[in-house]
């Protein structure tokens, strides 16, 4: 993206939180669960860490997702994707974890487990698995900065920004 449309974006995501209807959300946390497709992200997956993960040549990314557990306080982010070249085999990367309500805007997040399917693909990454992990690894905290019945948006204590709307609740 260049970096004048970065600009524009992150503008209009700052107005958004400073017009947050929703100041506590972790107050509400009815209003984080759900399913929540990304949007935008300012997580960059460049120089050797794409040729290592093979997003240059293979391997395309498709849609991240983000299921919120209310009851368990789970979250799982799941990154689907698929591989060019195996008849387009299709997978996603599971990413568990769980969080703890630390202040009225924030969540600690700590990391469970992580799995890849189809076993064909996870044998694909087993040698830069670990690679992976650290691009898409939740540990830390997640300030939510606006929510509202639709969008939220998120900033973590790695400096990234998330977008994310809520879906139709899938079983």
């Amino acid at each position: 993206m260049p970096s004048a449309k970065r600009a524009e974006l992150h503008a209009i995501i700052e107005r958004l939180e400073e017009l947050n209807p929703r100041p506590a959300p972790t107050e509400h946390i009815d209003e984080i669960t759900g399913h929540w497709r990304l949007l935008y992200s300012t997580i960059a997956i460049l120089g050797s860490k794409r040729t290592k993960l093979g997003l240059r040549d293979f391997i395309s990314l498709g849609d991240f997702l983000q299921i919120v557990d209310k009851e368990t306080r789970r979250a799982a982010n799941v990154v689907e994707f698929s591989v060019r070249g195996l008849g387009l085999l299709s997978g996603k990367l599971t990413i568990e974890a769980t969080y703890t309500v630390s202040s009225p805007t924030r969540v600690d997040i700590r990391f469970e487990s992580s799995s890849i399917v189809p076993d064909q693909l996870s044998k694909l990454f087993e040698k830069n698995y670990d690679l992976l992990l650290q691009v898409f690894n939740p540990d830390g905290w997640l300030e939510i900065t606006y929510v509202d019945d639709t969008v939220r948006i998120g900033r973590d204590n790695k400096g990234n920004i998330f977008v994310v709307e809520r879906q139709v609740s899938q079983q």
